[in-house]
């Protein structure tokens, strides 16, 4: 009976401890950002998100006028950040879409659109 009390107890506390490692990635900031204006053919783009990213399985597709581009993804300044450069870049609107393995092993995804300027 003590035992099977304890094991209730112990259990419950488990499930009451938030556990950072459960939450989705949410990005949190990003350059470029939403909506902007970028001057210049190459960018550097870094996307910050609210937990650990793993980079060598997460995605960042550039898409505009002239099609789409599959981007190469670096580990940025922190576990929480991924970085690529873009380059070849034409005056016109830009859609950068992201697809993120955050450490509770979900993906979550979204879209950054931008619109990139001569300078």
């Amino acid at each position: 009976m003590i035992r099977t009390l304890l094991l209730c107890a112990i259990l419950a506390v488990g499930l009451m401890t938030p556990d950072a490692a459960q939450a989705h990635a949410v990005l949190v900031e990003s350059t470029p950002i939403v909506k902007s204006k970028v001057p210049g053919d190459k960018i550097e783009i870094n996307l910050h998100y609210n937990s650990r990213i793993d980079a060598k399985r997460s995605r960042l597709v550039l898409k505009g006028a002239g099609g789409e581009t599959v981007l190469t993804v670096r580990q940025g300044k922190t576990e929480a950040d991924i970085a690529a450069t873009a380059e070849g870049l034409k005056p016109g609107a830009y859609t950068l879409l992201w697809d993120v393995l955050s450490v509770d092993g979900h993906v979550s995804r979204g879209k950054i659109p931008f619109t990139a300027v001569e300078r």
